[in-house]
């Protein structure tokens, strides 16, 4: 507990580059470092059982809101160098850089509640040849994202939406979805043919929009934007009924075709709720730039899972934070986080001259000798 306490203060304080040797000289209690390596490397916890610790506490403060909400991406961290000690690595597209790059692939879901939003689980995605090599069976990313929607777990009473983009809408993972009860909303792409009913014509979404007059369109407002939208309800091959949204942004004009499988939400709610596909997103973000979760050096890929499931368990403190503080961003609650550290740090201080420890010794046990 001792490791784990250190290691998360050290993710979440930490401004510089984030290896386990800084993150354990950044704290007060500096041990040998190789005890924190072996911690991640050699002991029996595994990533699995930490990130149901965290999502079993964010679940006990959120707030039950009547429907809850499975965000399910994939994100790229890039190795530069091509370094062929560590396990894993491959050639992965980034969507952010819009070209292919070397690295590790995680497909990742997040849940929101209410006001409450987290990373919740997480799987390593192998490419064809990196998995062959490492004698491991090979798995798509939308097989993945099934292998997360069947190891959720759910409030009893909530209605549960899955929230993807276009990449995993498909008929496997809305099968999954709906096996567990859950409804799907995501984006379509622009190729996509429907039918009206399933025995009806066959067309293609982007020929489709383009015979639609303006007028045939509906304004709907969400979070100050204003958009113009249309619903069409059609039958979809695997998938079965359900209603796609056309929207047009009206600032731009950008286009999105959103699928739901849940016929009786309104216009605004379909809008509404997918916008929170976007928490996975700055969840990534935040991980990467705030927490290190691109900057491991360990080898062994399932020390790199843990260290993983540590910056979820940092961000997922900070989410706690953030809920019952009611502060606006995890900025705000890694500020409160650091100050309470240095609040910590100088009770240590006053206890130390309490007890008749010279200044001198405080400074050694305080790291301020210079």
């Amino acid at each position: 507990m001792r490791h784990f306490k250190k290691l998360l203060n050290g993710i979440i304080e930490y401004d510089g580059r984030h290896s386990i040797s800084s993150l354990n000289a950044s704290q007060i209690e500096t041990r040998d470092v190789s005890n924190d390596i072996k911690y991640i490397r050699n002991t029996n916890w595994t990533c699995e059982e930490l990130l149901k610790l965290n999502r079993d506490f964010l679940k006990s403060i959120a707030k039950k809101s009547g429907a809850g909400f499975l965000i399910i991406d994939d994100t790229v961290i890039e190795k530069q160098g091509k370094p062929k000690k560590i396990e894993g690595l491959g050639w992965h597209y980034s969507h952010s850089k819009g070209r292919t790059v070397y690295g590790h692939c995680l497909v990742t879901s997040h849940y929101r509640m209410g006001d409450v939003s987290f990373p919740y689980d997480f799987r390593f995605y192998l490419n064809e040849t990196v998995a062959s090599e490492s004698g491991k069976v090979f798995k798509t990313k939308p097989e993945i994202a099934c292998e997360l929607i069947e190891k959720f777990e759910s409030f009893k009473d909530e209605k549960v939406y899955c929230l993807v983009d276009s990449w995993y809408t498909s008929e496997k993972v809305v099968k999954a979805a709906k096996e567990r009860g859950f409804e799907l909303i995501g984006a379509l792409k622009s190729n996509r043919v429907f039918q009206f009913t399933e025995h009806g014509k066959k067309h293609k979404l982007s020929t489709y929009v383009k015979n639609l007059r303006n007028t045939s369109f509906e304004k709907v407002e969400l979070k100050g934007e204003a958009f113009k939208v249309r619903r069409i309800e059609v039958w979809l091959k695997g998938i079965g009924n359900a209603v796609i949204l056309i929207s047009k942004r009206i600032k731009d004009g950008s286009k999105m075709f959103i699928l739901s499988t849940d016929m009786n939400l309104s216009n605004e709610d379909i809008l509404k709720y997918y916008s929170h596909r976007w928490d996975i997103e700055v969840g990534y973000l935040y991980c990467k730039d705030r927490l290190g979760m691109n900057q491991y050096q360990m080898r062994k890929l399932k020390a790199i899972g843990k260290y993983c499931a540590l910056v979820f368990a940092a961000y997922t403190l900070l989410e706690s934070l953030r809920v019952s503080n009611n502060e606006q961003s995890l900025g705000q609650s890694r500020q409160y986080f650091k100050i309470m550290k240095k609040r910590e740090y100088i009770d240590q201080v006053i206890i130390l001259h309490n007890k008749g420890v010279s200044k001198k010794d405080i400074y050694k046990k305080l790291k301020l000798v210079a």
